[in-house]
């Protein structure tokens, strides 16, 4: 009798592990295929400055975000550490861009919602020749906010309206920035512009403007000694008055066509991170979008 009972007793407990397991492998399931509210603070991982930029202005104080970009890195061909990438797994959402951007983030999607982690491609369907730069058109980076939104709304359902008025705020600034980029670029006398890099092609069809490009769509993509002896001719033969350079790469070769060109330099920054110069003096995606039409007026007067 008392083996009896022992057997008895082990075979309940197995029954209330299982039934215990059973339960939180529903839950488990249930919180994958749809997120549930959460209390306090969301985590947010973001790859670069525009994503995490708009993140912070949508998200506000609800949510902890943080970019995996350090300050001051070019975001091209940069990949974060292991431990970063382990970092994203301790998150609620991982926000990427998307190839070619940041390709490595792709990878990891898998793997991160089987482990509950909410990921989103924000720039899906809308990137075009492989250029990722769509962030500098304020028309597309208002649609990457809005998904930015959707995606919290989906984590975060409690808090909708909170974020709904956050990215009202941040659309606005958008149609404003859309504004100003139209009425100041209608009225300049020159329409091609020469970039570091091939960064500005979204914001240039957008605005009626031409970017002849230095190197290619990434800054690390040099032009040959022959490409180079040709943008010279090409810019002399328009007489362009400025060469624009950026701020987290390097300057020589923008330098040199200016020289060679009697032309002067100016800023156009893409805005793919910033410098720790600019984050002390509070500068954003809208203060720099700003500096970057003046200086397209003055290039294109």
């Amino acid at each position: 009798m008392n083996v009896l009972r022992r057997l008895s007793s082990v075979a309940l407990v197995l029954l209330i592990f299982s039934i215990i397991f059973f339960a939180g492998g529903c839950r488990a399931s249930k919180s994958q295929l749809q997120p549930e509210s959460v209390a306090g603070p969301i985590k947010i991982y973001t790859t670069f400055y525009p994503l995490y930029d708009f993140t912070k202005k949508i998200a506000g104080d609800r949510a902890i975000v943080e970019n995996l970009q350090p300050v001051g890195v070019e975001p091209h061909g940069y990949e974060p550490s292991p431990q970063q990438v382990a970092s994203i797994y301790t998150g609620k959402l991982f926000i990427f861009l998307g190839e070619p951007m940041d390709p490595w983030a792709k990878k990891i999607e898998g793997q991160l919602k089987a482990k509950g982690v909410m990921s989103l491609e924000a720039g899906k369907g809308l990137i075009e020749n492989n250029d990722p730069h769509i962030w500098l058109d304020p028309v597309l980076a208002r649609e990457l906010s809005r998904r930015i939104y959707e995606a919290l709304v989906t984590l975060d359902a409690d808090n909708k309206g909170y974020y709904e008025k956050n990215l009202q705020e941040l659309e606005q600034k958008f149609t404003m920035l859309d504004k100003q980029y139209r009425e100041v670029l209608a009225g300049v006398t020159r329409k091609d512009f020469v970039t570091s890099h091939a960064a500005f092609g979204y914001l240039a069809k957008r605005y009626g403007l031409k970017q002849i490009p230095i190197s290619g769509l990434s800054p690390q993509e040099e032009p040959s000694a022959q490409q180079m002896a040709e943008l010279i001719t090409l810019c002399r033969s328009k007489g362009v008055k400025y060469i624009f350079f950026e701020t987290l790469a390097s300057p020589k070769l923008a330098e040199t066509l200016a020289r060679e060109t009697g032309a002067g330099t100016l800023v156009l920054n893409p805005i793919g991170g910033l410098t720790p110069e600019e984050i002390k003096a509070g500068e954003d995606y809208f203060s720099i979008m700003a500096q970057n039409l003046a200086s397209l007026k003055q290039a294109l007067e």
